[in-house]
């Protein structure tokens, strides 16, 4: 079997990738077409999709519009910048059908947990909506800010994109977190551990990791091979690879 049919053995759900153009240090284009591209080649059948910043969501509208079986889209949300970017998440939400808000606290200067969080925090809730947010980095995405954002809106719904990234310690505390708190869901991109990955399966709960590439940035085989040479068994690789993020995003 090639490699490439091998990774395509399991159909999936990639739960965070972007389009857009990324400049310094990454130096990198990524459009719906490239994705469709990708997506077809390693059996994805959605992506959950955002775009490169807070003030290009447009992209993803025009993504989510020409291709509406495909994406599934959220809006990169800058918190810091208070309540206009509160609207526009209720008119993204409202208007747009978007599925959900992503933050990045890393690249916009905030922590997880700063008060700024709460109003996007209780619009997804408002509206029956997750919440991913980027994780793995001081000072602005500590896996810890993340849990205490957890604590204070217990029935909102969190996803840890890269469950801490690439730091064994981040890693080991994002596992912490979601084993803490029932409503903060792993998502496996960037992480540097397959042994992790199985940990998280087999600790947190067999429905609460899901597999996620990070297009542009993560190669897809890398991201697919760190799964299948996790150690799980097949039904635990249907569901990082699909159903987990299916169940999460209401798609069954």
């Amino acid at each position: 079997m090639s490699i490439t049919s091998d990774f395509s053995k399991f159909k999936k759900i990639d739960a965070h990738s972007h389009i857009g153009t990324f400049g310094s240090p990454f130096n990198i284009h990524f459009n719906a077409d490239l994705l469709l591209k990708q997506m077809e080649e390693f059996n994805i059948e959605k992506t959950i999709l955002c775009s490169d910043g807070p003030h290009t969501n447009e992209e993803t509208v025009a993504a989510f519009k020409a291709h509406p079986d495909k994406i599934i889209p959220l809006m990169w949300i800058n918190c810091a910048e208070g309540k206009p970017a509160y609207d526009a998440l209720e008119h993204y939400i409202r208007d747009e059908h978007f599925a959900g808000a992503k933050l990045q606290s890393l690249f916009d200067g905030y922590c997880a947990d700063d008060p700024c969080v709460d109003p996007v925090a209780e619009i997804c809730e408002k509206y029956g909506k997750p919440l991913f947010i980027h994780s793995g980095h001081p000072p602005f995405s500590l896996p810890w800010q993340i849990g205490l954002l957890a604590e204070r809106h217990p029935h909102l719904p969190i996803v840890m994109i890269h469950m801490g990234h690439a730091h064994g310690v981040y890693v080991d505390a994002a596992i912490t977190m979601a084993k803490k708190y029932d409503n903060i869901w792993l998502e496996t991109s960037g992480t540097s551990m397959s042994v992790q990955i199985a940990n998280a399966y087999n600790t947190v709960g067999h429905e609460k990791v899901m597999f996620g590439i990070d297009s542009p940035f993560h190669a897809p085989t890398v991201e697919i091979q760190k799964i299948m040479a996790c150690g799980v068994d097949d039904e635990g690789l249907e569901n990082i690879f699909y159903h987990n993020a299916a169940k999460f995003m209401g798609l069954k």
